[in-house]
């Protein structure tokens, strides 16, 4: 089986802050994703996902940012606090196919949400790791976990 080392999957910037009620994420960027299977340089974007157990709540997508490796999303994704707290939510990076075939998982990033305090943000790169690791079923369509 090949090694993959720390960063084959690349890393996501995360800013996570509690104000007036709500999680606000701020998916800025990526850097050091893989070249999609095509060899072109992928079409990604990134879903977001509260985790209570086994169980995928309250999904939340970014846009898709075409034809790069380092793509800037830019996007503040919101989730009430009181949904948030004490759950971890899952970044999960995914390719977006052309044509039929269905989008692929790229990588996951895992980040509790119970040390966060309110306006105190949590910023940072976050390594992302295959999706298997975390989750057991990395369907692009798939809302809980089976």
């Amino acid at each position: 089986m090949e090694k993959i080392d720390d960063f084959t999957l690349g890393e996501i910037h995360l800013a996570l802050t509690l104000t007036k009620g709500h999680l606000e994420v701020e998916v800025s960027s990526a850097r050091g994703l893989p070249m999609a299977s095509s060899g072109q340089e992928p079409d990604t974007y990134v879903k977001m996902y509260l985790r209570d157990g086994d169980r995928r709540l309250q999904k939340r997508k970014t846009r898709v940012a075409r034809h790069s490796k380092t793509p800037g999303y830019h996007q503040t994704l919101r989730y009430t606090a009181h949904d948030a707290l004490g759950r971890t939510l899952l970044a999960m990076v995914w390719e977006k196919q052309r044509g039929f075939e269905h989008n692929q998982a790229i990588g996951v990033a895992e980040i509790g949400l119970s040390n966060l305090e309110g306006n105190k943000p949590l910023e940072g790169w976050y390594r992302l790791l295959p999706v298997t690791s975390v989750v057991r079923d990395d369907s692009d369509s798939a809302d809980s976990v089976r």
